[in-house]
């Protein structure tokens, strides 16, 4: 009687902590635990009281008047879709201790908040427990969280097996495999069944050595090895292996940007593609590594995905948020747009370090603010990034610009010409080497995407290189078909190059493409291109040294001093650009569009007239630089002046500043060395080739000078003998010597 009255009694506290009788609760006795744990230590750490605790969330939680998981319960079962993703916030809002509980032991509380999801769309009748049985239905629970994430390098050993959250650019996925959960294994000699359970992961079973199966008296026992897989009564789930690396901006200066392997499964497969910015919630594993040497210690962490979500909260590698705003700081950038002298702060606050280049400040302004990205009703994609080319002598802060923008753009990645490859830039399919499987992982356009690439050295990339980011520059995709892969990858990205002569200095006598040594094809492609020459100017040299020396002389404390009201530091642009980027998206007024297009025929009809003049004085016919594509570059740069100032309305203000700055950059620097944007050489140079080939016999030496005065005396122009000798020495027809003073014929 003593024992029937204390199990009634132990039955009687359990069913009053429960407190839900109609809820389907499990009861049990506390009969054979631990006399000092108590009833209440008991039904916490139980199965059946946490699956409670996690019915009762889903079912009670509520934001305002809103149900939220009921909600989404319903529509996961009425879609058949079958995922639910639990913020883990609204787990803390709810009960704070078993939310702690899940981030300390996930492995063992997910399965049961699992079951506790179809549990609570079978109450709430969403569902009956008949079509659950008959289609075997589960509901795979994501988990995500809008706590401070950490980064790659913070995943250490203290970590394992906890919850982390953990931004990054996805570069690399594998193809879909099937992942078994649950294997069943045969003895062949007895026919014994064995069922064991895989765990999640990387992690794998191994097979018993021995059957364990209870033997009669002087049964033989079975042999070694008895085992043999049933595959056709496994159970499968899909599974995924990605490649996690941290977004450039993370990465600390002189660092190597690090990686980590993920594993993904069921419908989390194929969720993400590479290039995308993901944030991924997941378990902290480690799995075995075969080492030579038999170092079975050491173990590779990875993480098990519990939940994606596309984007991230962007930080810099100080921690600032770079897509997330307060109140106040839009208040803050409201009353920034409405400031009339808006435009020349931001300016001054391009590169303040640099002395003068007013104009290429304000193309490094556009090219961060950028154009409106537009997509057409055929699918059309019109970009929206605009590309800037700075040709110029040595010593005029073309790299210091590209350094700047690297810092002061949301997404920057900067790379050197010499030191990039096409595969480097674009996207490379490697193998794996233990599972022999090709896969994809994207280059620095890939992974800048949204942002900007800065390539310095451009005249140093090998030719093949540069074609390989003509689509990545106009089409804003890159598309692979290697090794079976076919695919395109998105590169929004706006490029910032910097470039150097081919002859070290820039030099008026010489045709600007032959300098650079570029395709017609790749010059047409940058909205606006910059030719900076060192040209002496005593004045300009004085205020030049005076600004250099100063700079040197203070150190770092030149800037602090130097900075005034009419500037924004680094930080402030930052978050302002990343702000405009993110909420404005301008278009043409009627009175702009107006503008634009008579300024494009009239543009159009001068040079047209121009070319026709110089035809007709036997001077070389220069290509029609302005065509389609740099009538929508003016549209984008006067887009850009508009985001500056938050608008969604680029006015015939901003189409006069992009007409003008238009006009001072590629349009000057096609007038300056005749870059063709479009056509090949002229019809003098070719006449002067003709001309030298039959002056100088094969073998003769000749002074340049004397050459090109007797070439002037037959009505050829000085500009067209140089560029003719130019190419002549290029093809390999005539050899230069003593500092180019000496010609000799080399070959027919």
């Amino acid at each position: 009687c003593a024992v029937s009255s204390t199990a009634l009694s132990a039955h009687t506290r359990t069913d009053a902590a429960m407190g839900d009788f109609d809820a389907g609760s499990v009861f049990f006795s506390d009969q054979g635990r631990d006399q000092g744990r108590g009833v209440a230590a008991a039904s916490v750490t139980s199965p059946a009281h946490t699956k409670l605790k996690f019915r009762e969330f889903l079912r009670g939680f509520r934001e305002g008047e809103t149900y939220v998981y009921r909600d989404m319960l319903r529509a996961a079962i009425g879609m058949k879709h079958h995922l639910l993703e639990i913020d883990i916030d609204h787990l803390m809002m709810f009960d704070d201790g078993l939310a702690g509980e899940l981030l300390q032991r996930p492995s063992y509380h997910l399965p049961l908040f699992e079951q506790a999801a179809m549990e609570a769309a079978v109450h709430l009748s969403y569902t009956d427990e008949a079509t659950v049985e008959e289609q075997q239905l589960a509901i795979q629970v994501t988990l995500t969280s809008t706590k401070h994430p950490i980064t790659i390098r913070q995943m250490l050993s203290s970590q394992v097996s906890k919850v982390v959250t953990v931004p990054g650019i996805l570069i690399s996925t594998s193809k879909v495999k099937a992942k078994a959960t649950t294997i069943f294994a045969q003895c062949t000699n007895c026919q014994n069944v064995k069922q064991m359970p895989v765990r999640a992961g990387f992690a794998g079973a191994s097979l018993p050595r021995t059957c364990d199966r209870a033997r009669q008296p002087n049964e033989p026992p079975c042999p070694l090895d008895p085992y043999n897989i049933m595959s056709e009564k496994c159970k499968y789930v899909d599974q995924q292996t990605w490649k996690l690396q941290e977004s450039p901006e993370a990465v600390p200066t002189g660092e190597m940007p690090r990686t980590v392997m993920m594993s993904v499964d069921r419908r989390l497969v194929d969720r993400a593609s590479p290039g995308n910015r993901v944030t991924v919630t997941g378990i902290m594993s480690i799995m075995s590594q075969n080492v030579a040497g038999g170092k079975v210690a050491i173990r590779t962490p990875y993480l098990q995905v519990l939940g994606v979500r596309h984007g991230f909260e962007a930080r810099t590698a100080e921690g600032d948020s770079l897509s997330e705003f307060t109140q106040a700081e839009e208040e803050h950038f409201a009353e920034m747009s409405r400031d009339p002298d808006l435009q020349k702060r931001l300016f001054k606050s391009i590169a303040p370090s640099i002395f003068g280049s007013d104009q290429v400040k304000k193309a490094v302004a556009c090219l961060l603010f950028s154009g409106a990205r537009k997509e057409l009703g055929d699918g059309a994609r019109l970009r929206g990034d605009i590309n800037v080319l700075l040709l110029g002598d040595p010593s005029v802060a073309k790299s210091q610009f590209l350094k700047f923008v690297e810092k002061a753009a949301p997404v920057a990645v900067y790379t050197s010409g010499k030191g990039s490859s096409a595969a480097g830039l674009t996207a490379t399919v490697t193998q794996d080497s233990a599972t022999r499987e090709f896969y994809l992982e994207g280059g620095a356009m890939v992974i800048a995407d949204g942002g900007v690439v800065c390539i310095d050295e451009f005249d140093k990339m090998r030719e093949q290189d540069r074609v390989a980011i003509h689509e990545a520059m106009e089409q804003q995709t890159i598309s692979i078909a290697k090794a079976g892969i076919t695919t395109v990858l998105n590169s929004r990205t706006a490029v910032l190059a910097a470039a150097n002569p081919a002859f070290g200095r820039y030099q008026d006598e010489k045709n600007a493409a032959e300098q650079v040594d570029f395709q017609t094809t790749i010059l047409s492609r940058f909205d606006m291109i910059f030719i900076l020459k060192d040209k002496f100017n005593e004045e300009k040299d004085s205020q030049l040294a005076r600004h250099i020396i100063n700079v040197h002389v203070q150190g770092g404390a030149a800037f602090e001093r130097e900075q005034t009201d009419d500037e924004y530091d680094v930080r402030t642009l930052k978050r302002y650009i990343a702000y405009a980027r993110k909420t404005c998206s301008p278009r043409l007024d009627e009175g702009g569009a107006e503008i634009l297009q008579n300024a494009y025929i009239k543009m159009r009809a001068d040079l047209s007239k121009a070319d026709g003049q110089k035809a007709s004085d036997g001077a070389p016919a220069r290509a029609v630089p302005i065509t389609v594509r740099q009538l929508e570059a003016i549209v984008r740069i006067a887009e850009s002046f508009a985001k500056m100032r938050l608008s969604d309305v680029a006015t015939q203000s901003d189409v006069n500043q992009a007409i003008e700055l238009f006009t001072e950059s590629t349009l000057e620097a096609a007038k300056q060395g005749d870059i063709q944007l479009e056509g090949g050489s002229g019809i003098s140079e070719r006449t002067a080739m003709q001309m030298i080939a039959k002056r100088v016999r094969l073998g003769e030496f000749i002074n340049t000078a004397t050459l090109v005065r007797e070439m002037v005396y037959q009505n050829l122009e000085d500009l067209s003998i140089r560029r003719a000798i130019t190419m002549m020495i290029k093809s390999g027809q005539l050899e230069e010597s003593k500092q180019g003073k000496r010609l000799k014929r080399i070959n027919p």
